[in-house]
């Protein structure tokens, strides 16, 4: 299917049709099927999924109010969770969406994307990592929370032909915004006041919020990869590393990565974006890539899992343990990690590492 019949699927009434909201409430309550609320909506979904599709031809939707709580790893972050119902808003959007959107990417823009995850991000990595002598490594502050509105919706605009689809993306960009609590990133020229109204920020929790997040620098990749024609490049959401044997080149580029980023209104992460030798190590997605190795998991990775096995056996809890500890067997047999891997496995044996004392 070519660009053009994708774009005449990505209308108001495929997104609300009976088909597509069933198919969105699946997908909104995988893992999610024993709340509480998620029970209690799932039971009346007939009646459930009529009303939004009543609401959304009407062009009367309107989302309810988010839940919000912070997390702790890596770092802390404020997750905005959406009612389930708004949830499947967000799926059946996405569905016909998606497809649209991607379609644009280059072929190593990583995360929420089918087959393009973690583990294809650190393999691309790897074996860039081994054919280079230097990365620069960006990341952008605050990624989430300062992605203007206005400049989304008017690039949104550019593949979605639809006016009432665009309306609805306008209604679920409407009911979040970043408040004073992250100060905005401010550029020559700007006007305090204007600054100031400009709405802002996709709530990180939505699964709109990673797609759109994935369009929003997806100019970027085309400036770094087409433009400029440095095809040694990978990104992964707001992290993206470009490589090279010339450290002055990358250094050119990364001056014109500040003024792609200043056109959307963004600006790099400092200290965290920097020039590095390989040599070194390439600090990506959880591990250390070094050339000609198999790649070691971090130090403050390897502290979190410690910090959270420590915790858990302090409440016995027991099941949640058992899914910490499989969920890092299965991600740290991507590195060199098969003596860290032993330690932690002798705590089954009465031999309890300190992580689980």
């Amino acid at each position: 299917m070519n660009q053009r019949q994708q774009a005449r699927l990505c209308t108001l009434e495929n997104i609300a049709s009976v088909e597509n909201l069933f198919a969105a409430a699946g997908r909104a309550r995988r893992g999610k099927a024993r709340r509480p609320d998620v029970e209690a909506w799932w039971s009346r979904r007939e009646t459930e999924i009529t009303r939004l599709r009543a609401e959304l031809l009407a062009g009367a939707y309107q989302p309810g109010g988010y839940r919000f709580f912070e997390i702790h790893e890596p770092k802390r972050r404020v997750i905005a969770a959406a009612p389930f119902r708004d949830r499947v808003v967000h799926h059946a959007l996405c569905r016909p969406l998606a497809p649209l959107l991607e379609r644009r990417f280059i072929a190593r823009s990583f995360s929420c994307q089918i087959g393009k995850g973690t583990t294809a991000a650190r393999e691309c990595c790897r074996r860039l990592t081994n054919c280079h002598a230097y990365v620069l490594k960006c990341d952008v502050r605050k990624f989430f929370p300062n992605i203007d509105h206005a400049i989304l919706a008017r690039k949104l605009a550019e593949p979605i032909p639809d006016a009432r689809v665009m309306a609805l993306i306008g209604v679920i960009l409407g009911s979040f915004h970043t408040g004073a609590e992250v100060p905005a990133p401010l550029f020559p020229g700007d006007d305090l006041s204007e600054v100031a109204g400009r709405r802002r920020g996709l709530p990180i929790g939505n699964l709109t919020s990673q797609l759109w997040g994935n369009f929003y620098l997806d100019a970027l990749d085309h400036w770094v990869t087409e433009t400029e024609r440095h095809g040694a490049y990978l990104r992964y959401t707001d992290d993206f590393l470009l490589f090279g044997n010339d450290a002055a080149r990358l250094w050119e580029l990364h001056a014109g990565i500040v003024g792609q980023l200043a056109q959307v209104r963004l600006k790099l992460a400092e200290p965290k974006s920097r020039l590095l030798a390989t040599r070194e190590g390439v600090p990506f997605c959880g591990f250390r890539f070094l050339p000609g190795l198999r790649p070691r998991i971090l130090g403050a990775t390897k502290r979190r899992f410690e910090h959270r096995c420590h915790k858990l056996t302090r409440r016995k809890d027991y099941r949640r343990l058992t899914q910490s500890v499989f969920a890092w067997y299965q991600f740290s047999r991507e590195g060199n990690t098969a003596g860290l891997r032993r330690a932690y496995s002798q705590a089954t044996a009465g031999c309890r590492p300190a992580c689980f004392r």
